[in-house]
């Protein structure tokens, strides 16, 4: 008798640990984390339409996390990866989705195809927990005839053009500005070209003991680039560059370079990490508008250029730098080096760390012009001055905690300040 009621307790307690064991593999709800840090993900939208998942603000605290990240296209638009990465009890699922948005889709397209991939990329964590048996799937019905592949009109050609202007002013000071744009692109898997043209105007204008100070600044230009890829790593092509500045008292200059790039990692590898190098030599042409403080009025100059680029993503976040040094061949003295980071980082639970830096020693500033010029252009920002360094520089830090649930929305009262 004892023995028999021993083999119940046994049976018992085994039953009860493996209800405990499954309870643990087999969630009642998946928590969704979505990394989107650097890219729009619609999350607002996707908590609405995917009520059916749990999403957390806490990546510790998923059982999966999406990951996004984008790059644009040759036709204007945009494709994304998503990284679907298991936790948990789903560590070892992890996979990989694309879909691509052409420059014409609206916002609403842009959300239902985030929606729709992130659909098809969680069936895999759900297809062995009994979370499965709520779910239905409907395939479409195969049609009586393919439609035949249409071939692009194009050739891959995208066109561009914009034009952008804003005004605001007070009764003692005024600013306008206007920009618009030309772009022509090509870009194949082995080819890339690209042609873009611009003109910009800015004027300031305050009013200083009743005198009215203007000053006007105006820019335009063009450049041209072409690409031929030739394997996984290795590019060669040229850069070609023209334009007018009347802050930098150049009246036009141009230059043309031939380029060679080299990435360690392979180019199909972008997304997650790159380690380019990237050198071009060639010559610069200038023609100022006033005599410079070399009483020069016009050159034509050799220099080179190297650029450096890292830069990598993960589930902690972010990092990109760029360190680039232009000389001129004919004075080595005149260079300019520059750095520039950019880092998101997600430092524990709730915690994030954003900072962005640019720093750039001068050396090379050639085309100073030797008269003072007028005190208001200066002030007003429309004429350069002699330095020997600039820099810009961003940095933010946030703490996030309470409620790790994020899955209600009510917009009540939104937009409103």
């Amino acid at each position: 008798m004892k023995n028999s009621i021993l083999v119940v307790n046994l049976l018992f307690g085994l039953i009860f640990a493996s209800s405990n064991c499954f309870a643990q593999t087999a969630p009642s709800t998946l928590k969704i984390f979505l990394n989107c840090s650097r890219t729009r993900c619609y999350d607002e939208y996707l908590r609405t339409e995917l009520t059916f998942f749990e999403f957390v603000r806490d990546m510790e605290q998923a059982d999966v996390q999406i990951m996004i990240i984008n790059q644009p296209t040759g036709s204007g638009g945009r494709t994304y990866q998503l990284n679907f990465i298991g936790q948990k009890s789903f560590e070892s699922i992890r996979d990989t989705l694309f879909f691509s948005t052409k420059q014409t889709d609206t916002e609403d397209i842009t959300r239902k195809l985030f929606l729709q991939t992130i659909r098809r990329g969680l069936v895999r964590y759900i297809i062995d927990s009994e979370l499965f048996e709520q779910i239905t799937v409907n395939y479409p019905k195969k049609k009586n005839q393919e439609s035949a592949v249409k071939k692009d009109p194009w050739n891959a050609w995208v066109f561009n053009n914009s034009v952008n202007g804003s005004a605001n002013g007070e009764s003692n000071r005024r600013n306008f500005n206007l920009n618009t744009s030309f772009r022509i692109n090509r870009v194949t898997k082995d080819n890339k070209f690209s042609f873009n043209s611009y003109y910009n105007q800015r004027i300031n204008g305050v009013k200083v003991d009743s005198t009215f100070n203007v000053a006007k600044v105006y820019d335009y230009g063009f450049n041209s680039i072409y690409v031929k890829s030739f394997s996984e790593h290795w590019s060669v092509g040229g850069f070609y560059k023209g334009f007018h500045s009347l802050y930098q008292n150049l009246d036009f200059s141009q230059s043309l370079a031939p380029a060679i790039e080299y990435n360690i990692y392979p180019i199909s590898e972008f997304t997650k990490h790159q380690l380019r190098w990237i050198y071009q030599t060639g010559v610069r042409k200038l023609d100022y508008i006033e005599s410079t403080v070399f009483d020069k009025l016009k050159e034509t100059l050799p220099y080179h250029q190297l650029t450096g680029i890292y830069g990598v993503t993960e589930p902690w976040g972010s990092f990109s730098a760029e360190l680039s040094g232009y000389q001129y061949l004919h004075d080595i003295e005149k260079y300019r080096m520059s750095l520039e980071l950019d880092v998101s980082w997600r430092v524990l639970e709730g915690l994030f760390l954003r900072f962005y830096g640019y720093a750039s020693q001068v050396k090379n500033q050639i085309s100073l012009a030797k008269s003072k010029g007028d005190a208001a252009q200066v002030l007003l920002g429309g004429r350069q001055l002699p330095t020997t360094f600039s820099y810009n520089t961003s940095f933010g830090i946030s703490y996030t905690f309470g409620s790790i649930n994020n899955s209600v929305v009510n917009p009540r009262f939104s937009g409103v300040d």
